[in-house]
């Protein structure tokens, strides 16, 4: 399995009852001391000791969820081993909950378990806003994986429990394909994919065998990562003009032999809608298609599978960019023992499964361990995407500059208005522009 992180994970060995003081990072963060927040493990049990009054349900244990019916179907599953815990729900985005915890946490308003966004996470820590889960790093790390669980963790301390993972994958129409080529099995390579474009592709009917987003960097990156450049992590220098790039941008630009769309015009409703038809064997595209998809095929009578992304030939297995959605105890909580338990709640099989039945979210669990989820096993969409998110890049410090820059990259190789060599030299004095590290 072919991943990357720029995290290193370390442990440490596990006393039989700890009382456990956790260090908050220096900096920015004005969270409780370490004086102020200790915490007692019960190496029996394998769990922090819940704070009396949350036990008892005099308190309630706060908890921000982005989906109510998802927060729902974890207080049931949670409550069923701890009954007499009361869990409050708040409903929060994720995308805004870390900046609203700054806020709310040193007010005491804030929550004690938070759902957030991988790449928000860093901040989080640096504001003493995600504490480190301490005893739970390997019970975790064992469920997740060191991919997902090196994303969360810092100096050795896991800060987030991955919860949700998405990526793009190739989406394939098994009855076309078994048409096409008397199987249903989808291509492995792109040369593969060249084999059948070659006498299935017709400009003039608007016939493609393969369709995606040919303008974004996203969607280029898994050609681009095959044979072999990948964002570096490092804001500074991504690695724009690294000559695996040069390579990678001139076999991208020449696949537009086999979907001879200008960028601009490579949009959802010439992708997604065209699939939904039945006309086109490959699209490039994420999980959120997988519901329309399902109808369409009902209504055309097509079936269609997911699958890791095609390779160059001879080259590395392609990566994505993947998301990740983790959950965080706050710093500031007044309950860290209740907070901690429910977090590590969060990796288990009961929690994965009101996940994926609420709301059709594949839970960031090993293959092997997601193979447990009731219904997920026998669902070979949301394993395709599961597979591919296993075999990708996780970077936080992917910012809008390096987006608007990566976008441009590609749209103009892809177009034909530039030479790969000469497009990297305008991308990286663009980055640098736009950063202020040109300056």
């Amino acid at each position: 399995m072919a991943t990357r992180n720029t995290a290193l994970i370390t442990r440490t060995a596990l006393g039989t009852v700890t009382v456990l003081a956790l260090a908050f990072l220096a900096g920015c963060s004005t969270a409780p001391e370490v004086a102020e927040s200790t915490l007692t493990w019960d190496a029996e049990a394998g769990a922090y000791e819940i704070e009396p009054d949350v036990a008892s349900g005099e308190a309630p244990l706060k908890v921000w969820v982005e989906y109510p019916e998802y927060g729902d179907a974890l207080v049931e599953a949670f409550t069923a081993e701890y009954p007499d815990v009361r869990i409050e729900l708040t409903t929060v985005s994720k995308v805004d909950a870390v900046a609203k915890m700054e806020l709310d946490g040193e007010a005491g308003t804030g929550a004690d378990v938070y759902f957030t966004n991988f790449t928000d996470l860093s901040g989080a820590i640096d504001s003493g806003v995600a504490a480190p889960l301490g005893e739970y790093d390997t019970e975790i790390t064992e469920r997740v994986g060191e991919t997902f669980a090196g994303v969360v963790s810092r100096d050795g301390d896991l800060y987030g429990v991955p919860v949700s993972t998405e990526s793009i994958a190739l989406f394939y129409n098994k009855t076309l394909l078994q048409q096409l080529t008397g199987t249903s099995e989808p291509a492995q390579t792109w040369e593969q994919i060249r084999e059948l474009a070659s006498t299935y592709n017709d400009p003039r009917a608007n016939r493609w065998t393969i369709r995606w987003l040919s303008g974004q960097l996203y969607y280029a990156y898994p050609v681009l990562t095959s044979l072999g450049w990948h964002l570096t992590g490092d804001a500074a220098d991504p690695g724009l003009g690294e000559p695996a790039l040069t390579a990678g941008l001139e076999y991208y630009g020449a696949l537009r032999d086999l979907w001879q769309v200008n960028s601009a015009d490579a949009t959802w409703d010439s992708i997604e809608m065209e699939f939904a038809k039945g006309q086109t064997p490959y699209v490039v595209t994420g999980p959120w298609a997988i519901g329309d998809f399902t109808t369409a095929g009902e209504d055309a009578g097509f079936e269609f599978g997911v699958t890791t992304l095609p390779a160059v030939d001879g080259g590395e297995e392609p990566a994505t960019l993947a998301g990740l959605g983790v959950a965080a105890v706050s710093g500031y909580s007044e309950h860290p023992g209740a907070a901690r338990v429910f977090a590590a709640f969060l990796a288990s099989d009961e929690a994965a499964a009101a996940l994926y039945a609420t709301t059709g979210g594949i839970p960031a669990l090993t293959s092997e361990n997601a193979a447990g989820i009731p219904g997920l096993a026998d669902d070979q969409h949301a394993g395709g995407i599961l597979a591919q998110a296993e075999r990708s890049d996780l970077i936080a410090d992917v910012g809008d500059e390096l987006w608007t820059v990566g976008n441009t990259l590609v749209a103009s190789v892809w177009d034909g208005v530039l030479e790969a060599p000469t497009a990297q030299q305008q991308a990286v004095a663009g980055y640098a522009d736009l950063t202020g590290l040109g300056e």
